[in-house]
C-alpha cells in the first residue's frame, strides 16, 4: 500500500478526533454558567491534543522511512488512530445535557474511561517503536514512554480524587518532557 493512501486514511480519521475534541471544549465554554469546570479533564484534553499532533507529525514524517505499507501495518496505524479518536470522543461531553452535574462528574462517571484507550494508544505506540523502527530500550523516549503508558490506566482504576488528580499532576510535566524529547530527536 502506498503511503499517500496510508496518510490520508489516517489523517481523515484524526482529524476527525481533533474536530470531536474541540467539540468538547466548545461545549465546555457554552455551559461554563450552569456547570462546574474541572481541571483535571482539561488536563487531559491538552495532552491529548498535543498528543494528536505529534503523532500527526510523526505519520506525515512516516514517508521519509518507506514508502509503501503491509496491510497489517496499515491496520495497526489505523487501530492507533481509532485509539486517538475514542479517546477524544469520551474524554469531554459533547452535549450541555452529558455534563448537567458539572465536569468533574462527567470525568468520573464516563469521560475517566478515555484513559483507558490513551493507554491503549500509548501502548501500541511502543510497540511500533520497539518492532516497527528497531528503537532500542536505552533511548531517551522509553524513560517517558513507559510512566506515559501507565500512569493512565493507574489514573483510570484509582477512582479516588487525590490520586487521579495527582497522577494527572505528574502526567503534565511529564508529557511535556516527552515533546521536548521528541522534538529534540
Amino acid at each position: 500500500m502506498n503511503f499517500p493512501i496510508v496518510a490520508t486514511v489516517i489523517s481523515m480519521v484524526l482529524g476527525l478526533s481533533v474536530t470531536r475534541l474541540l467539540t468538547g471544549f466548545v461545549t465546555i465554554f457554552r455551559i461554563r454558567r450552569t456547570s462546574r469546570i474541572d481541571w483535571v479533564p482539561l488536563a487531559w484534553s491538552g495532552v491529548l491534543f498535543i498528543m494528536q499532533l505529534q503523532y500527526w507529525w510523526a505519520i506525515n514524517q512516516l514517508s521519509t522511512l518507506r514508502q509503501t505499507f503491509q496491510f497489517s501495518e496499515f491496520i495497526f496505524l489505523v487501530f492507533m488512530t481509532l485509539m486517538l479518536f475514542l479517546t477524544a470522543a469520551l474524554l469531554l461531553p459533547s452535549r450541555g445535557e452529558d455534563e448537567a452535574q458539572g465536569l468533574r462528574v462527567y470525568f468520573e462517571q464516563d469521560g475517566r474511561f478515555a484513559l483507558i484507550s490513551l493507554t491503549a494508544f500509548l501502548l501500541f505506540g511502543f510497540v511500533v517503536n520497539l518492532f516497527g523502527f528497531q528503537s532500542q530500550l536505552e533511548s531517551a523516549w522509553v524513560v517517558t514512554d513507559i510512566p506515559m503508558i501507565i500512569l493512565p490506566a493507574l489514573a483510570f482504576f484509582l477512582r479516588e480524587r487525590k490520586y487521579y488528580a495527582a497522577i494527572t499532576a505528574i502526567y503534565l510535566p511529564l508529557s511535556a518532557l516527552d515533546v521536548w524529547i521528541s522534538m529534540a530527536s
